[in-house]
């Protein structure tokens, strides 16, 4: 198995999160089709479909995000008016980086983390 390859998400206001991961997460659109809207997160594919009727928003799924640049992908961020719930937490060291995870959360509070490596 090569690891997730899609992710799916359904919202009450899907217009409103494709927005959200398109413009403030950088994430092109693929394509859309059938009530479902397709965009490309690196090796993995986000699908974000219209639900027919109210999820449990917020704890249905959690999605970490690999940057290939942390301090650039973080500024990005920032300045595209992303809050970070808190400064990033040190998950692991080695030689001169460390690896980390900072959350934050999309439009209908799921939680989102930035997850990779950064030099100290």
């Amino acid at each position: 198995m090569k690891g997730v390859c899609q992710v799916g998400l359904v919202s009450t206001r899907a217009t409103d999160l494709i927005a959200f991961y398109r413009d403030m997460l950088g994430f092109p659109v693929l394509f859309s089709a059938n009530g479902m809207t397709f965009l490309q997160a690196g090796a993995t594919n986000l699908m974000i479909g219209e639900a027919t009727e109210s999820p449990i928003l917020g704890n249905d799924v959690t999605l970490y995000f690999e940057p290939e640049d942390w301090a650039t992908t973080e500024a990005a961020l920032i300045s595209r008016g992303i809050v970070f719930e808190r400064d990033a937490m040190v998950v692991q060291r080695h030689g001169d980086r460390e690896h980390v995870l900072r959350p934050f959360k999309d439009p209908e509070g799921r939680r989102l983390y930035l997850l990779g490596w950064r030099a100290v």
